[in-house]
């Protein structure tokens, strides 16, 4: 199984059963945290820890792509990311400062900050 079916697989059974939360500005502190967003019948699923971010379209058909972009410890926040259903995107190790998720161009930013 690949590394994006199994978060696939993980983040749908935590939305199934309420696993997840929806973040909003400002989010809580963790090692490790996750977002889930929905948006014209699709449902995203964002998450990071601290050398990695991601977000990935785990339901419906809408057009929107999955956004991502970090900001590390030292101020630099890198450029907009995206593909259709999922974009990974890495720092070195303890690095990521913030995450920031988007189900489209132009849509709300979900921030998750880490310690």
């Amino acid at each position: 199984m690949t590394v994006m079916r199994r978060i696939g697989a993980a983040v749908v059974s935590a939305v199934l059963v309420g696993g997840l939360f929806t973040a909003t500005a400002p989010a809580a502190s963790a090692h490790r945290a996750s977002v889930t967003m929905n948006r014209a019948g699709c449902t995203y699923a964002g998450g990071s820890n601290h050398t990695t971010a991601w977000t990935q379209k785990v339901r419906g058909s809408c057009k929107g792509h999955a956004w991502v972009r970090l900001q590390k410890r030292n101020g630099y926040y890198s450029p907009w990311r995206h593909a259709k259903n999922f974009k990974k995107i890495r720092t070195g190790k303890g690095q990521l400062k913030t995450s920031m998720h988007k189900t489209w161009r132009k849509g709300k930013v979900y921030r998750l900050y880490h310690r």
